[in-house]
């Protein structure tokens, strides 16, 4: 038997193991961001067959399973649950349910929550003419500013704490409801930083922090970064911990998972205007 219950950080190594063995490409499956958001969206887990299978318990959605057995852990959930509702099902799964159930599912396609994947080698160089306005910004930073670059320490990650803070009170007013969760999430975030096992960079200019960022490792050619945050009034901070944490923080992986744009018109024209390799798709599959 199994039960689907809230994660907690006592799950970190089980369900980094299974993720690893599944190499997921959707943000949805990393560590950090099922023990964090998971109160946000009521999202529940069990262990099936060896697998990971999450839950939206409040829309009985159910997320496609984990793990080496994923095959054996579809069965038990369709078994014991008669023609689930699926979420977050990326192309490759969706054809899988299809041949299974032929004629028995309808997909919708979820925009809003579309990943955005990049090359870490051409966020690294921005080089060519569509990165000119990207280049203009890091070179006024580079020529007005006296900066520097570092790695998030658990010796610097109190000063991000408070970066954060303070980008939290110029901000709330633009969306208090989002703004205040996510604010949750970073500081569970923040609190386990290193037993999550996240990589971060940091911008000083005169000493002080500007800006930060951090993720974790999605599959072994991909990064996830989760956050960043920068002063707005420090004109070039935005694209420059961009391109250096991709330089110097994450230059050991292929590409790098900058998550969905939730839907916001204003983050959705900055993903795009840093050239993604490739989207991550998502569909809803219902029972016709």
């Amino acid at each position: 038997m199994f039960e689907f219950r809230s994660p907690s950080i006592d799950d970190t190594e089980w369900l980094r193991d299974v993720l690893m063995q599944a190499q997921p490409e959707s943000c949805e499956y990393t560590v950090g961001n099922i023990l964090g958001w998971h109160s946000f969206y009521g999202a529940q887990i069990a262990n099936i067959e060896n697998c990971l299978v999450t839950k939206i318990k409040k829309n009985n959605l159910f997320g496609f399973p984990k793990g080496e057995n994923k095959d054996k852990a579809l069965e038990t959930v369709f078994s014991e649950f008669d023609f689930p509702s699926f979420y977050g099902l990326t192309s490759d799964e969706c054809d899988i349910i299809r041949a299974r159930y032929p004629g028995e599912y309808v997909f919708y396609q979820s925009r809003n929550s579309f990943d955005y994947v990049y090359s870490v080698e051409k966020l690294a160089k921005l080089s060519g003419k569509k990165y000119h306005s990207k280049r203009n910004h890091i070179s006024f930073f580079e020529k007005n500013f006296n900066w520097s670059y570092e790695a998030v320490t658990p010796e610097n990650l109190r000063e991000c704490i408070e970066l954060n803070e303070q980008w939290y009170k110029n901000n709330l007013e633009k969306d208090p409801y989002g703004i205040d969760n996510e604010r949750k999430v970073l500081d569970f975030a923040f609190k386990n930083y290193e037993r999550l096992n996240y990589r971060g960079g940091l911008l000083r200019v005169d000493g002080k922090i500007i800006a930060f960022t951090f993720g974790e490792k999605l599959n072994d050619k991909t990064f996830d970064t989760h956050f960043e945050k920068a002063l707005s009034s420090v004109r070039g901070a935005y694209p420059m911990i961009n391109m250096m944490f991709a330089r110097e923080g994450i230059n050991d992986f292929e590409f790098v998972n900058r998550e969905d744009d939730t839907g916001s018109e204003g983050l959705r024209k900055a993903k795009l205007s840093y050239h993604p390799e490739k989207m991550i798709e998502k569909f809803t599959a219902v029972k016709l």
